[in-house]
């Protein structure tokens, strides 16, 4: 292997071969014995001897230029390691750089990668000065400077700088001056390919991991943008991530991690605020970061980075509607006094989303919890919350006064509330959730209405609602309105079942031997009876006796509901003759007529009830009726049964 063998001297500089030296040290070597061997190496000596005086004194012609490439190797020498090369250092570049296997740019490339260099402990900044200085002759502006050292900060190595002055007009110039070839360095790492998304990776570990990246998870992360992954959703896995979530970070810090990430700015207060808004109304962290990622800017920053965006993919379903999570999530944080668990509002959403119609079962699940009987402890705090729940507002002061009434009495919360969700205005308020609640009931294939008249009566009345009671049958009680305060627990209990309160007048009158005006008043003392007692109104009346003509049909106010199967218990107080009554002649769509007074149908009605529900009948109110049948009811007209 050629080496090069430098003398120095103050005015220039020669080179010699080993080749020059082998020759005279290969005859020395033959002949080193003896006085011919002394003789041969003395001349040896002086052949030496003139070989050097003939190479470094006395230069030939060739000898004598100056060389170039050696001027560089040294200056680069100097100018990074502060020292001059040592002789092999000399011939490695020397050789390598006159054969072409590497060029200015790469020379210097390695001097830096060096461990001497790195001995050297430079700055940062030092380096980039040494490294400007011997690649263009020149100081480094100040704004390049801090460029390069946010870029260097931030994960960048040094060979992106030297990479882009390599591609110089000054670097060009430098090289030509020492007319060697300025070569450039390609081979970039990931992270030196583009140093703003490697900063972006600095200032994303920094916000997500609390530290720096490493230069290997700079080039993977780097390279994981470069290839195609998307940003939003990296972000959207990053904070759901245990290496995160161990950190035990704020939604608050995290809200300002992502503007700083996605945004590349602050959040302003407005926003904030509206954060802030959004994630008290129940939906989770990801909804905040969709809300974010929809900002134009972040398209802009993307854009900038050369990176994809993407979007936050919102799965839970607390995030899918936002109107409801906030609607389900002030329900239960008012009515239990806490807010629920995110895993509680997903599955309430969740529900209520499938299902629209289970909104009622998810409202009775929440208020049937000890803390929400605790909280809304009295009447009135219990109307008011559930109302301003619902509606935002508290109720009309019709409604109010109404179920004031029923609970104060001893109609249940529950039958209240079922009220309150019955009603149209329940129905239009979850529209506005984007909820369609409203249930067209599944008709039954067989209805039958069972009424009983001129009660109540404890003993009988009793009886009855103990039949219906575990089969969840409804019936309807046309009552007397002198009996309705003699027999409250009657109503109360048919009310709390589900069953109907009817108008069967005053003092059981038969209405077509009075005027129009004694008429209007039996109906509607009774009426005011019946509210009194339960805060709501009967829909429907029965003349006594079934007696009807134009006068009363022009004052009662109200649909008359007849019968279709008199079953006469009040003529021959037989149980078996009720019975037969009823199961023999019973269709579809039948008003059965009985009377709550006598025992003998309080036991007719136990064999009925079950017979019919074996006999694949429904026993329902005639409301219900009406309903199922799609009968739109009329006042003053008389209704013998409703078939649909």
């Amino acid at each position: 292997m050629l080496k090069l063998h430098i003398c120095h001297f103050p005015v220039t500089r020669f080179i010699y071969t080993d080749t020059e030296l082998i020759g005279v040290r290969n005859i020395m070597s033959r002949h080193k014995h003896g006085v011919f061997g002394y003789i041969i190496r003395t001349i040896g000596v002086l052949l030496t001897v003139s070989v050097l005086a003939g190479t470094c004194m006395v230069p030939s012609k060739v000898r004598a230029q100056k060389d170039l490439t050696v001027d560089f190797i040294e200056y680069a020498f100097h100018t990074l390691l502060g020292k001059d090369p040592e002789g092999e250092q000399y011939g490695f570049w020397y050789r390598n750089i006159k054969d072409g296997n590497t060029t200015a740019a790469g020379m210097i490339e390695m001097l830096s990668e060096s461990e001497e260099f790195s001995k050297k402990n430079y700055s940062a900044d030092q380096e980039l000065t040494l490294l400007t200085k011997v690649m263009t002759g020149k100081e480094l502006a100040s704004a390049e400077k801090e460029r390069y050292l946010s870029y260097m900060e931030s994960g960048v190595s040094l060979r992106r700088f030297i990479s882009d002055v390599s591609k110089t007009p000054d670097f060009a110039a430098v090289c030509a001056q020492y007319k060697i070839t300025p070569g450039t360095v390609d081979d970039l790492e990931s992270r030196d390919h583009n140093p703003e998304l490697t900063i972006f990776i600095g200032q994303l570990f920094t916000e997500m991991y609390g530290r720096s990246p490493s230069a290997k998870e700079a080039n993977v992360w780097t390279q994981f943008f470069r290839e195609g992954k998307a940003v939003a959703p990296t972000l959207q896995q990053i904070i759901v991530s245990s290496d995160y979530t161990s950190r035990g970070v704020s939604d608050d810090q995290t809200i300002i991690s992502l503007c700083h990430l996605m945004l590349d700015r602050d959040a302003t207060a407005e926003e904030m605020g509206k954060y802030h808004e959004v994630m008290e109304n129940g939906v989770s962290i990801d909804y905040v970061a969709q809300m974010i990622a929809s900002d134009p800017s972040f398209a802009s920053r993307c854009a900038d980075l050369d990176i994809v965006p993407g979007e936050i993919n919102l799965t839970q379903a607390r995030d899918l509607n936002y109107e409801m999570t906030s609607f389900l999530n002030r329900l239960y944080s008012r009515l239990s006094g806490k807010a629920p668990t995110g895993e509680e509002l997903n599955d309430y959403v969740w529900r209520t989303s499938e299902y629209p119609s289970s909104i009622r079962s998810v409202i009775w699940d929440i208020l049937s919890t000890p803390e929400s009987r605790e909280i809304l402890a009295s009447d009135d705090d219990f109307l008011n919350t559930v109302f301003e729940v619902f509606y935002g507002h508290e109720p009309e002061q019709e409604k109010i006064t109404s179920y004031k009434i029923a609970l104060s009495h001893g109609i249940t919360r529950e039958r209240v509330l079922s009220s309150i969700l019955d009603d149209p205005a329940f129905d239009a308020k979850m529209g506005e959730y984007g909820l369609d609640t409203h249930v067209e009931k599944e008709v039954p294939k067989k209805i039958v209405a069972l009424t009983f008249d001129d009660g109540p009566y404890t003993d009988v009345t009793m009886r009855i609602l103990d039949t219906l009671e575990p089969y969840g049958a409804h019936a309807t009680f046309f009552v007397t309105g002198d009996r309705v305060n003699r027999y409250k627990d009657c109503i109360i209990r048919a009310t709390n079942m589900g069953c109907e309160v009817g108008n069967h007048t005053w003092n059981h009158t038969t209405l077509t031997k009075i005027s129009g005006d004694a008429v209007h008043k039996q109906i509607w003392d009774t009426c005011d009876a019946i509210y009194a007692l339960t805060g709501s109104y009967p829909k429907v009346m029965r003349p006594v006796g079934g007696s009807y003509n134009a006068t009363v049909s022009e004052n009662v106010g109200l649909p008359m509901i007849l019968w279709s199967i008199d079953t006469n218990d009040w003529k021959y107080r037989d149980s078996q003759h009720v019975i037969n009554e009823v199961l023999n002649n019973v269709r579809d769509g039948d008003i059965i007529l009985m009377h709550d007074l006598y025992e003998t149908t309080a036991t007719a009605v136990e064999t009925i009830v079950p017979a019919l529900i074996d006999s694949g009948y429904t026993l329902v109110t005639i409301s219900e009726l009406a309903e199922y049948n799609k009968v739109q009811m009329e006042n003053g007209k008389p209704y013998f049964s409703m078939r649909g």
